[in-house]
């Protein structure tokens, strides 16, 4: 199968950690044989350049003679939308479900970003979506399918807390809340996280909030070993990468019941989806960090959300579309 990718968010050496989910995605569909050519839209330089990926896209697809073209994030889907080969696009979390600034309201931008992605998802011959909470927004879409991304376990992969502390020059002692997103970004919520750590520690606990961003995908995954409990107090979230690679490591999670994480931390012990107020998130994480085991998140994430299950059921939608395209022909 040939299939063109399309996406606004892909890693390079000025933006390495942009859109790592999406190549992840892509590398293991060709290590499943699909032969995927990428189409880069370098949208975070000039919003231009989705005017221009407009004529470019259906030209190069049929200049390459594929099969079917995959576009990533709304902004991208509405850009390939005048392919004549299927399109299926995926949708990764604000591209339907907004992005809050910090009183809660969505900008125009955000709400216009909703529209597109509409727009593109009526004009798809197939949908993914991260969660059903997505999937509710479209849901006047037929067979829209809800696949999360998977999870490349040979490299994220527990060591010892003890170890992974030493790495990163943390003090053994005490429990770490980790927070593992940019602070500044409101959709996140690092105050709620903030106040968690404050009344803990009001309340006798030695306790101390280390959030990265920014780091090396290896030092992020070094920290999960070394905390007691990742803290995912979001507004919004498609299906939280963060979640499932703790997941992967056995860190307990407290997360808000945002995106996919009621369903993704259902059978995960110890861990909690918590309301977001300062006195459920702070209890939900007294009442894991109390247990003070690791989770069998592993176990979860092996079961269905590997890189190569999730791959597999990427291949089976490009199938249905190609199909249904066939039948209708």
């Amino acid at each position: 199968m040939k299939i063109l990718t399309v996406t606004n968010m892909w890693p390079s050496a000025e933006r390495p950690f942009w859109g790592v989910f999406i190549k992840s995605q892509v590398d293991s569909l060709v290590a499943a044989g699909v032969d995927s050519t990428l189409y880069e839209i370098e949208g975070w330089r000039s919003s231009a350049e989705y005017l221009k990926a407009m004529a470019r896209i259906p030209r190069l697809a049929r200049e390459l003679g594929v099969d079917l073209v995959h576009a990533h994030y709304g902004y991208s889907g509405a850009a390939a939308m005048g392919v004549h080969v299927p399109l299926v696009v995926s949708f990764c979390g604000d591209d339907l479900l907004a992005r809050p600034v910090g009183d809660g309201s969505y900008t125009l931008k955000s709400r216009a970003l909703i529209h597109l992605s509409r727009r593109a998802a009526h004009r798809a011959d197939a949908c993914i979506v991260k969660s059903e909470e997505m999937r509710r927004v479209i849901a006047e879409v037929p067979g829209v399918q809800v696949i999360p991304n998977g999870v490349n376990v040979s490299h994220v992969k527990p060591i010892s807390q003890r170890e992974a502390r030493q790495a990163l020059g943390w003090r053994a002692d005490g429990k770490v809340l980790l927070f593992a997103a940019n602070k500044d970004e409101p959709r996140k919520n690092f105050p709620l996280a903030a106040a968690v750590e404050r009344r803990l520690k009001a309340q006798g606990q030695d306790v101390r909030l280390e959030y990265l961003f920014g780091k090396p995908h290896s030092t992020i995954i070094t920290a999960m070993s070394a905390a007691d409990v990742l803290l995912l107090p979001s507004f919004h979230e498609g299906s939280p990468n963060a979640v499932k690679e703790a997941m992967a490591v056995n860190l307990p999670v407290v997360a808000a019941p945002c995106g996919d994480c009621p369903e993704l931390l259902r059978n995960v012990h110890p861990s909690e989806v918590a309301q977001r107020d300062e006195e459920s998130f702070s209890a939900a994480t007294a009442r894991v960090l109390a247990r003070g085991s690791r989770s069998n998140g592993r176990e979860v994430i092996e079961a269905s959300l590997t890189l190569e299950k999730v791959a597999q059921r990427v291949i089976a939608v490009y199938e249905r579309a190609l199909a249904r395209r066939r039948k209708a022909a």
